[in-house]
């Protein structure tokens, strides 16, 4: 009897989970070349197709989908051992995948990702920008940091709310001009507004407590946050973006904070990982580095008075949260 070699089974797992030999060769460090390899040999050794195979597509066979359901989650569950293990013992290394909204990407958190890379010299990162939710462990991220519409996509999923974001109401001053000055969210409904994908309506809480539930029609609903803020500096429409994306436009004058008073409910932002026992070194030191970052921000707002919050205090979860340990 010949002996089983476990890491053609692993191999065929990946390649089944990331539905592409190349990108499972890219993600086990291996020649796409091995990959096929050790799956050409895994199909002889059970006498059985796992793939069927054609330039345009990868598709799982019968066998093969039975094979996945059965030892997927065991091959799944010894990676996270092995690297809960290597979690406690070794400095973070190999490559961190991080998905997140071009929102943070491109303002609030360049300098994250900037900092572990200077903290941590053996660990590579790559961050993809995710313009939707979508399924970490299916994807293969190690974290995705987002703000969900709807239910993970995956029960092996854990969800844990990191901190929530103040989000600001802004228009651009020619607009002001032309349409004069905007004092209430009523107003709203006569104004041109740009909002979200799948958007209906705006929420706000008065001074008094009271919400205020206001459904508009909107002139251009997209996710792109950039496309929002250009075509609110351009005076097409009144814009809510995270505070922080518009901080320098408003310092420079391009663009108007309004509706002070009137307050937005946060945008909260979750991290999603794979679900676990231990979260692995090299997550946890970005989630250190944006949990520093974020402390950082508080205390300049609290030495600032005059400064609007880019993080909502009175709602955000202490970190790290005993849930992760």
């Amino acid at each position: 009897m010949r002996t089983t070699d476990w890491n053609d089974w692993d191999t065929f797992c990946t390649v089944a989970t990331l539905g592409s030999f190349t990108r499972a060769a890219d993600r086990l460090g291996l020649p796409k070349s091995s990959v096929s390899t050790a799956v050409s040999r895994l199909e002889g050794k059970l006498g059985a197709r796992l793939f069927e195979r054609s330039t345009r597509r990868l598709r799982l066979t019968d066998a093969g989908e039975a094979l996945l359901r059965d030892a997927g989650p065991l091959f799944q569950r010894l990676r996270e051992v092995s690297e809960d293990a290597a979690a406690t013992f070794q400095s973070p290394a190999g490559t961190l995948r991080v998905a997140m909204p071009y929102e943070f990407a491109a303002r609030q958190f360049a300098e994250v990702v900037l900092e572990v890379m200077r903290e941590h010299t053996g660990l590579r990162i790559e961050v993809d920008v995710a313009p939707r939710q979508i399924d970490p462990l299916a994807q293969g991220y190690d974290i995705m940091l987002t703000v969900p519409r709807g239910p993970l996509p995956d029960s092996g999923l854990v969800a844990q709310r990191v901190f929530d974001l103040r989000r600001a109401v802004v228009v651009a001053p020619q607009l002001l001009e032309r349409l004069g000055p905007l004092t209430h969210p009523d107003q709203l409904v006569d104004w041109p507004c740009l909002g979200v994908s799948n958007e209906s309506e705006w929420q706000f809480r008065t001074p008094g407590g009271e919400t205020i539930n206001l459904p508009l029609d909107f002139r251009m609903r997209t996710s792109n946050s950039e496309l929002r803020m250009q075509a609110a500096i351009a005076g097409l429409g009144v814009a809510r973006i995270t505070s922080a994306f518009a901080t320098d436009l408003i310092a420079s004058g391009a663009l108007q904070e309004v509706l002070t008073d009137f307050q937005s409910p946060p945008m909260r932002v979750y991290a999603v990982f794979p679900g676990r026992r231990l979260m692995p070194a090299k997550v946890k030191v970005f989630m250190d580095a944006l949990h520093h970052r974020i402390e950082q921000s508080r205390e300049h707002t609290r030495q600032h008075a005059d400064m609007r919050p880019t993080f909502v205090d009175d709602t955000a979860p202490p970190w790290p949260p005993e849930s992760l340990l």
